[in-house]
């Protein structure tokens, strides 16, 4: 195990907190609230996990001690798997009486329990302080560094159906001219949520009977069904499951795509996410988006992969009712600012929107 603290604007990393052949990393945001997701996912992926937490004052503490119960407690594959890269603002780092590395033990009484569960979220340092939590710094601290060729960014909670590296990489192996250098192609899995109560699937075909009882559904479809329906979703959904991963469709981010914010497993040429937007502001994902749209992007999307959502289905956004000021700042920034910042970088495409 090895550390280090790198700075960035604004902010501080401790880099490589815990550290992790090619393979495939799973790179994903977060805070220790969403820590217990983790075990569950470091045991479907089976291979490099690169979470990058969001750390703050006292939230610190709490963050390493969560990380020493998870590679303590739970499952092999988080101490074989998972790095943790841990940050935060300058002017809110963590008031120790030693050096802030020196404080993770790699130690845990198991029968404490987990410390993300005692703490309630009006207790942290990020609420008592009005913080918000910048989502795409986490998203981009945890894919740069991503040791693996392939990246997959992703969320804390999703759960990608099992055996998915072996079977992405043999998908490379047989469809090379997708990945030339000069190619610019991104691999999505479509995404759902479920019902409370019910065991995750981890085939297609379980997935098609739980759409057909309604215990499953496209992700966010209460809330955004154009967000995250992938090009030709319903015949994703009524073709039958075979053998290993292939194409099922092929297109852009235009037309009735044109709202699309997919998840996609990518390399470290693509571009990344805007660190202006949080996750109280939502649309954090659009410019990405946008911005592959204008660089005339594929959206390749694969036949018998997909995503799902930690069990329990959202019908409504906490964002739009706690934080409709950040909203509409953040609508602002996205249509007046980021959107000609684009244009201007990567050249227009009126075929192509933010949002």
């Amino acid at each position: 195990m090895s550390s280090s603290v790198a700075s960035k604007p604004g902010g501080w990393v401790a880099d490589k907190y815990v550290y992790h052949c090619d393979s495939i990393t799973l790179s994903c945001p977060g805070d220790y609230r969403y820590m217990d997701n983790l075990a569950l996912l470091a045991l479907t992926w089976k291979g490099p996990i690169s979470v990058a937490l969001y750390a703050p004052g006292y939230d610190f503490l709490t963050t390493v001690k969560s990380i020493a119960y998870l590679r303590i407690c739970k499952y092999k594959e988080i101490r074989e798997f998972v790095t943790f890269h841990l940050f935060f603002e300058e002017n809110h780092i963590f008031k120790a009486e030693e050096p802030l590395l020196s404080l993770y033990e790699d130690v845990y009484d198991c029968a404490l329990g987990a410390p993300y569960e005692n703490m309630k979220t009006e207790d942290m340092y990020k609420h008592k302080n009005n913080l918000l939590y910048p989502i795409n710094v986490a998203r981009n601290i945890a894919r740069d560094a991503a040791q693996t060729h392939f990246v997959f960014p992703s969320d804390i909670e999703l759960y990608p159906t099992p055996n998915f590296i072996e079977k992405f990489l043999t998908f490379v192996n047989k469809n090379p001219k997708l990945f030339d250098k000069n190619e610019k192609n991104v691999f999505v899995l479509p995404v759902f949520e479920m019902k409370e109560g019910y065991e995750i699937p981890t085939t297609k075909t379980v997935l098609q009977t739980m759409i057909k009882n309604k215990t499953a559904f496209l992700f966010h479809k209460n809330i955004c069904t154009s967000c995250h329906k992938v090009i030709d979703g319903d015949g994703w959904l009524k073709e039958p499951e075979t053998q290993g991963v292939n194409v099922f469709s092929v297109g852009k981010r235009q037309g009735k795509q044109s709202m699309w914010e997919p998840f996609y497993v990518c390399t470290h040429k693509e571009p990344l996410f805007d660190e202006r937007l949080t996750w109280e502001g939502q649309g954090n994902k659009m410019s990405l988006a946008y911005s592959l749209c204008l660089l005339d992007y594929n959206f390749v999307v694969l036949d018998n992969a997909f995503l799902m959502h930690k069990p329990g289905v959202k019908l409504k956004k906490l964002q739009n009712t706690m934080y409709k000021n950040v909203t509409k700042e953040a609508a602002k920034l996205l249509k007046y600012h980021v959107n000609k910042e684009l244009r201007e970088m990567y050249g227009n495409n009126p075929k192509c929107k933010i949002y």
